[in-house]
């Protein structure tokens, strides 16, 4: 993983792969960029002719932890600036989770730039999302960080799937996973400022229609069955207020949906980038393998 400045004082930890037309791919909350790895995306994209750059947001280790909050823009011109740090002119986005706020920002920054983007498990946040995002800063207000153990049981109910979590070996095994949450952020810093740009996005009611109307790039939404921070119904609904965007449910999965291992997601992701390929071939993009 290598280094890239893309702001004053401010360095992401970057993997860059492949060689091709050029994906982005922006996580979640706290989701480090080896997750897309062993989803399995970062090597169909490969496969498929495409160059990855995966990066660890602001916050999330090695990337630097400013002083909260942070906001859903600033996360978006993180984005914009890594990008053009990489030479790269136009490329397809795929944002998940908090990420696909970022992604819808980005677009919003740079609707030149982006020339497709996948919304993953993010397009429409649910009260379910307010309420959580609303419970973890207050434990960071009073007691400084969010204890280990709400934080488990938290990911646990959310990320797995009701079919996962009625398997006592599955619940057993993620929550050893989860615990190691805490290694994942270079500072609390970076857990209260993602937490704050979350929240702040979903308290401005985002995302506007006027906004997703002004979308101009080819879009595929996809939500999870089970998903309770971003319900299929209503994410559905939403996409529909994007000029040029496809919707596709997800079944059988939860939030976690893109590294439970229990979907086809990554064909679906890798199939649509394919299908974009012409927009980028010889469109801009100066990438090339790192």
């Amino acid at each position: 993983m290598e280094l890239i400045e893309v702001a004053d004082a401010v360095q992401l930890g970057v993997e860059r792969m492949g060689v091709g037309p050029p994906v982005l791919l922006i996580g979640g909350l706290g989701m480090p960029s080896q997750i897309w790895e062993l989803s399995g995306l970062t090597a169909a994209l490969v496969d498929a002719g495409f160059s990855v750059i995966a990066y660890n947001t602001r916050g999330v280790a090695p990337s630097t932890a400013t002083e909260p909050p942070y906001s859903v823009d600033k996360l978006a011109s993180d984005a914009e600036h890594l990008l053009e740090a990489c030479g790269i002119t136009e490329a397809l986005v795929v944002g998940y989770s908090l990420g696909c706020y970022t992604a819808q920002c980005l677009v919003r920054r740079r609707p030149d730039m982006v020339t497709g983007a996948v919304f993953l498990a993010g397009l429409q946040p649910s009260p379910i999302g307010a309420l959580v995002g609303q419970m973890e800063l207050d434990l960071i207000g009073r007691l400084g960080e969010i204890p280990a153990q709400v934080r488990v049981f938290e990911q646990l109910m959310t990320t797995l799937s009701p079919a996962m979590l009625q398997d006592p070996e599955t619940v057993s095994i993620w929550r050893q996973l989860l615990a190691d949450g805490d290694s994942l952020w270079s500072d609390r810093k970076g857990l209260h400022g993602q937490l704050a740009a979350s929240f702040e996005w979903i308290m401005n009611e985002e995302p506007h229609p006027e906004h997703l109307a002004q979308i101009s790039a080819p879009v595929l939404v996809l939500a999870f069955e089970h998903d309770v921070f971003f319900p299929p119904r209503t994410s559905r609904e939403t996409a529909q207020q994007i000029p040029n965007s496809q919707f596709k449910q997800i079944d059988g999965a939860a939030h976690g949906g893109l590294f439970s291992n229990e979907t086809n997601v990554v064909e679906t992701i890798a199939q649509f980038c394919a299908d974009q390929r012409h927009r980028l071939d010889g469109g801009g993009s100066r990438y090339a393998s790192p």
